[in-house]
C-alpha cells in the first residue's frame, strides 16, 4: 500500500499547486490552449522540447539506418515528487496546432526526458504529410504521468510544444523516365520517341508516370518484349548506370518493385498496345496488356442534351449509358464524341456497365481511373463540341465543333445480307439524342452490312474500304462505301454518329 499512499499525496499536491479545483474537474476538463513555444509549464512541471529537437531536422537514409534515439522532450522542472516516483510521457504529434489529425509515437521514458527514434519520426511525418521529403511542421502534445511502481496517474493538463521543423527521407523522383528494350533495339540514345507521360506537377505532388506504346512483332525472329525504365540523369549521361527494373530477368507479372541495384529486366509475352504506368513514390510498376482492340469505354452523366441522366445501369446502354466512338480499333486508347453539350455540365466514364468503381474521371487538370473518381466538368456553354480523351497521355479536351449540323434524318437503320431484312428492309436504330442513333439488341448473321438513312440510299455510310474493316470501332465514310463485313452471328450492340459517321459494330457479349 506505501506506493499508492505515496503516489496520491503527490497528486493531491499537485493538485492543490495548480488551484483549487476538485481533481475530477480537472481530468475531465478539455486541453488549454496555449501559444506554441519551446518550454511550458503546467501543473506544476516545466516541460520543454529536448536537444534532438534543438533544431530543424534533417533525416537521412544513414541516420535511419543507425537508428539512434534521440531526446525528444525533458522535464527541467517539477514539484516535489514522492520518495520514488517519476514521470512517465506519451507523445502525440499533430500536422495542426488544433490536433484535428493527431498520432502517437513511441517513445521511452527515463531520467524526467522521453526519447524517440528517427524511423518512428520518420514514419509519423509520412502518415501525417505524404512521402514527399519537404520540410514538414509537427506539433507536439505531451501527456505525462507520475508512476509509482505499478501505478500511473496522468496528470490533468498535456504540455503543448513546437512547432519543430522535420524533413523526411523520400524516394528519389526525377522528372522524366523513358522506356527502353527490345522495342528500340536496347539503344539508349534513341530515347525521345519512349518517354513517359506526366501532368508536369511537382512529382512529388503526383508521382505517376504512364506510356502507351505498340511492342510490335519483329520482321523476323521471336517477339521478347523485355524492356527496363530509363531516368532522365541516365538518359543525358548516355549511361547504364541507375536504370530502373526487377528483381527478376525477364519478369513477366503485371505489377511489381522498381529497384536500382542489380536492377533486371521486365518482359511482355505479346506483341500488342502495353500501357505501363509507374508509381515512383512506392517504386511501383503496372502493366495493361491492350493487344489490338480497343476497349469499351462509357460515358454517363448530364452533359449531353437530351440524354437520361447519370444512368450507369445495364439497360440503360445505348442511351443514358452511352459507349464512347474512337476513330478505328487499334488499342491506342483515344477516344471521342461529338454532340451538343448543356454548358455547366459534369460526365464521368465507368470502364464497365452498372459498375463505378472504378471509373474513369478527372482531377487537377488530367484523367483519373480510380474508386469515387471526380466528374469531368463540360462546356462552360452550350453547343456542340467534340469531347477527345486519350487514355494514354490521360487528356480530355473539348473541342467546338465547327461542322454543319442543320442535316436531320427521319430514320437510320442498318441493312445487308447480315441483316434480318437482307438488302431489301432497313433494321431500325433509334434516335437518343441528336444525330446520336444507337440499338442494343440487333441481330446479325455472317454476311455484310452498311447504315443508311431514311430507308434511301442517298446517304449511307460503310467502311472507307474493302481491306479496312475497322470493328468494333471505326469512321464511316459516305463516299460510296465498301460494306462493313460480320463475321459472326449474334446480338449486336450498333450505333451511329450522324456528325462524324463514327460508328460502333460489337456483339453485346462483348460489352464489359
Amino acid at each position: 500500500m506505501k506506493p499508492k499512499i505515496y503516489l496520491l499525496t503527490t497528486l493531491l499536491a499537485l493538485v492543490g499547486f495548480g488551484s483549487c479545483d476538485d481533481v475530477y474537474d480537472h481530468m475531465a476538463a478539455p486541453p488549454q490552449a496555449y501559444e506554441q513555444e519551446d518550454a511550458q509549464s503546467v501543473d506544476g512541471f516545466t516541460i520543454a522540447l529536448g536537444s534532438g529537437f534543438g533544431s530543424a531536422i534533417v533525416l537521412t537514409e544513414e541516420v535511419l539506418e543507425e537508428n539512434t534515439p534521440f531526446e525528444a522532450v525533458k522535464a527541467t522542472a517539477t514539484p516535489q515528487l514522492a520518495e520514488g516516483a517519476t514521470i512517465t510521457f506519451k507523445l502525440e504529434l499533430s500536422s495542426t496546432d488544433d490536433f484535428d489529425q493527431v498520432l502517437e509515437i513511441p517513445s521511452v521514458s527515463g531520467e524526467n526526458a522521453a526519447t524517440i527514434t528517427p524511423v518512428d519520426l520518420d514514419e509519423a511525418v509520412k502518415s501525417l504529410y505524404g512521402k514527399a521529403p519537404n520540410a514538414r511542421e509537427l506539433f507536439v502534445r505531451v501527456k505525462y504521468y507520475i508512476t509509482d511502481g505499478a501505478s500511473s496517474v496522468m496528470m490533468p493538463t498535456p504540455a503543448i510544444l513546437g512547432p519543430v521543423s522535420v524533413t523526411p527521407v523520400g524516394p528519389v523522383i526525377e522528372e522524366e523516365y523513358y522506356l527502353i528494350g527490345d522495342i528500340n533495339g536496347w539503344n539508349i540514345e534513341d530515347l525521345d520517341d519512349y518517354k513517359f507521360d506526366h501532368s508536369g506537377k511537382d512529382v512529388y505532388e503526383d508521382p505517376i508516370f504512364t506510356i502507351l506504346v505498340e511492342m510490335k512483332q519483329p520482321e523476323s525472329g521471336d517477339f521478347n518484349g523485355y524492356f527496363k525504365i530509363v531516368p532522365k540523369s541516365s538518359k543525358e549521361a548516355a549511361s547504364w548506370d541507375g536504370l530502373l527494373g526487377n528483381p527478376v530477368d525477364g519478369n513477366t507479372e503485371l505489377e511489381g518493385d522498381l529497384i536500382i541495384e542489380n536492377s533486371q529486366a521486365m518482359r511482355v509475352m505479346e506483341p500488342g498496345w502495353v500501357r505501363i504506368t509507374l508509381n515512383m513514390m512506392e517504386y511501383t510498376y503496372t502493366i495493361q496488356l491492350l493487344g489490338y482492340t480497343k476497349d469499351v469505354v462509357y460515358m454517363t452523366g448530364n452533359a449531353i442534351t437530351g440524354l437520361p441522366e447519370w444512368n450507369n445501369e445495364i439497360a440503360a446502354i445505348g442511351n443514358g449509358l452511352q459507349i464512347l466512338f474512337a476513330d478505328n480499333s487499334s488499342a491506342d486508347s483515344k477516344y471521342t464524341f461529338t454532340a451538343h453539350f448543356t454548358g455547366g455540365r459534369e460526365q464521368k466514364f465507368p470502364i464497365k456497365a452498372g459498375v463505378w468503381d472504378p471509373c474513369w474521371g478527372y482531377r487537377d487538370g488530367a484523367l483519373v481511373l480510380e474508386n469515387n473518381s471526380p466528374n469531368l466538368p463540360g462546356p462552360a456553354t452550350d453547343g456542340y463540341y467534340t469531347l477527345k480523351l486519350d487514355l494514354g497521355t490521360l487528356a480530355a479536351e473539348y473541342i467546338p465543333y465547327t461542322g454543319d449540323v442543320s442535316v436531320t434524318y427521319n430514320s437510320m437503320g442498318v441493312i445487308g445480307t447480315a441483316t434480318a431484312g437482307g438488302w431489301d428492309t432497313d433494321t431500325d436504330l433509334t434516335q437518343v439524342a441528336e444525330h446520336i442513333w444507337t440499338s442494343n439488341a440487333i441481330e446479325l448473321t455472317v454476311g455484310e452490312l452498311k447504315i443508311r438513312a431514311n430507308d434511301a440510299w442517298d446517304v449511307s455510310w460503310g467502311a472507307t474500304s474493302e481491306d479496312n474493316q475497322s470493328l468494333p470501332f471505326g469512321t464511316g465514310t459516305t463516299n460510296n462505301g465498301a460494306n462493313i463485313a460480320i463475321e459472326t452471328a449474334g446480338t449486336y450492340y450498333i450505333a451511329l454518329n450522324d456528325l462524324t459517321g463514327h460508328y460502333i459494330i460489337i456483339p453485346t457479349s462483348e460489352l464489359p
